[in-house]
This record gives C-alpha cells, structure tokens and sequence, in this order.
C-alpha cells in the first residue's frame, strides 16, 4: 500500500499542471507558437559550462543567453534557460522518446526527452508528465493534451473516423472530435480547455459552462483528465490578484490567479457531489476539487 501515497502526491500536481499551463500561455499572449519557430541545439557539457545563465531561472528569452531558451518544466513546475536535450529517440531511454516543446510563444523551442505511456488514441496526455499513466502509448503522439497517430494534413482519410489531422510541433496527428455526432446517453460533446477545435463525449459534473455560458467577466473552465478520460469537471473562474479583482467573494480564495471555492476537510460533504475538499500540499488553501 506504501506505493499510493506518492502516487496520489503526483496525481494532485499532475491535475494542477493544466491551470497553470492556461495561466502560463495567457502571459505568453496565445495558444500556438509562430509555424517559423526555431529548435535550440543540443550542446555540448563544455559548450554548457561556459554558458553563465545555463540552468538559471528565467522569466523570458531576454534572461537567457544565445541558443538557450527559457523553458517552463511543467514537471518541476520551474522556469529555466536550458538547451535541447536530445535530438534522436536514440539519446533516450529505452522507455522514453525523443519529442520536441514549445518553450515560448516568441522564442525558439527545445528537444526533450519524454515518457512511452498508457494513453490510448483520443485519450488525454501530457507530455511532461512524471507519471506514464498520463503519457501516450509508443507510435502516437501527444499534441494538444490529447493522443493521436501520426497523419497527413492533405489526405482527411488518414485519420480514423472522429478524428481530424492537424499540425503539431512533432508533425500532424489524429484528434478527436464529436461535433454534429451524438454521445453516449448522460454525455455532452465538450471541448477541454486549450482546445477550441478539439472536442470529446464525456458526463459533465459541475457547470456545463459550454452550453450555460458563464457571467461577464468570469471564464469558463472544463476540465478532462487522463485518469477519467469520459468525464470532465466544468466550472465559472474569476480571475484574482494584483491586475484583476482584489479579492475573491465571499466563500473563496484566491489560488494561482483563479477565485476558487474554499472549504473545511472536516465538514462531510462540503464541496457537494462529484467534488472533495482538498490541498495539494501544505503551502496551499482547502479548496473545492474534482473528485478523482
């Protein structure tokens, strides 16, 4: 049983990753990466050396030198200028492959060697995700949180049926899509955050802010994680902090820029169906989360 309480640990981090990749894209000003961006080299250990920002936290290309970009480590959860760590499968473990990330919005992007997973085709996926759980089986290819075989954009029929081809920093791939298809009986054709033109059948719990839009000034936010890939926790967020509202209602904290419901781990049932009181480490607020 000793096995679960890490587990559960990476879990919780692995479900805050998504709200603070939307947060770190928002500072970057958009969701894709100019089509012209480039790919850091990988260096050599004395090139590296004799590098003074190698390694040093950063808040934007301007803090790195030439070639180094300024990468977000969503499994860390660190900003660093760092070069390409791999350029071949071949530079990686045997279970690892060689995939390229997006660095940031403006600068160039890096190699990085990352997790062969369990992740079926259309499921969702991160690719620098600690857990292989989260991570897609060998052959596809993780591109908007979701799995997918490789495709080509010229030839529609290279994707299975709901599945449509799009370009993606590894070459295209096969994404899912439900629109003008019914679900399942109890599910909604719902489209996860951060991809607008992505969209699966799942059971809503929460809000379904896709169909009831959310209040002026509040963004909609449906979450769909690896762990229940045919469910999704939907939500109104208020954003919160020095350039937005300073303070939250009545009932919330503001946690990572976001208002969210605050609640007592001793009360039963505090958060309501389908939720659970909870905190992600000592340095957090009890707040209302998806029950997983």
């Amino acid at each position: 049983m000793r096995w679960r309480t890490p587990l559960a640990v990476l879990l919780g981090l692995f479900l805050l990753l998504p709200l603070a990749w939307v947060l770190y894209m928002a500072m970057l000003g958009g969701l894709r990466p100019p089509p012209e961006a480039k790919v850091v080299p990988m260096l050599s250990p004395g090139e590296r050396q004799r590098l003074m920002t190698y390694e040093r936290p950063c808040s934007g290309r301007k803090d790195c030198e030439p070639p180094l970009a300024c990468f977000f480590n969503a499994r860390s959860m660190w900003r660093y200028c760092t070069d390409s760590r791999c350029m071949t499968d071949q530079q990686c473990s045997e279970d690892m492959v060689c995939r390229t990330l997006e660095a940031s919005r403006a600068g160039p992007h890096i190699r990085y060697c990352t997790l062969v997973g369990v992740r079926k085709e259309g499921e969702p996926c991160a690719d620098m995700s600690p857990l292989r759980e989260a991570a897609c089986e060998r052959g596809l290819l993780c591109q908007g949180y979701r799995c997918g075989r490789p495709c080509r954009v010229e030839e529609p029929g290279s994707c299975p049926e709901g599945f449509f081809c799009r370009e993606g920093l590894n070459g295209p791939s096969c994404l899912p899509t439900c629109e003008g298809r019914a679900c399942p009986e109890g599910q909604h054709c719902i489209r996860p955050d951060l991809n607008e033109d992505v969209s699966v059948c799942a059971q809503v719990h929460g809000q379904n802010c896709q169909e009831t839009p959310c209040p002026m000034g509040q963004k909609c936010y449906m979450s769909n994680v690896f762990s229940h890939p045919r469910e999704a926790w939907g939500t109104c967020l208020i954003r919160c902090g020095e350039e937005h509202t300073p303070a939250c209602p009545e009932g919330f904290v503001c946690e990572m820029s976001y208002c969210r419901k605050s609640c007592d781990p001793a009360v039963p049932d505090a958060c309501g169906p389908h939720y659970k009181c909870y905190r992600y480490s000592e340095k957090y607020p009890w707040t209302c989360d998806p029950d997983l």
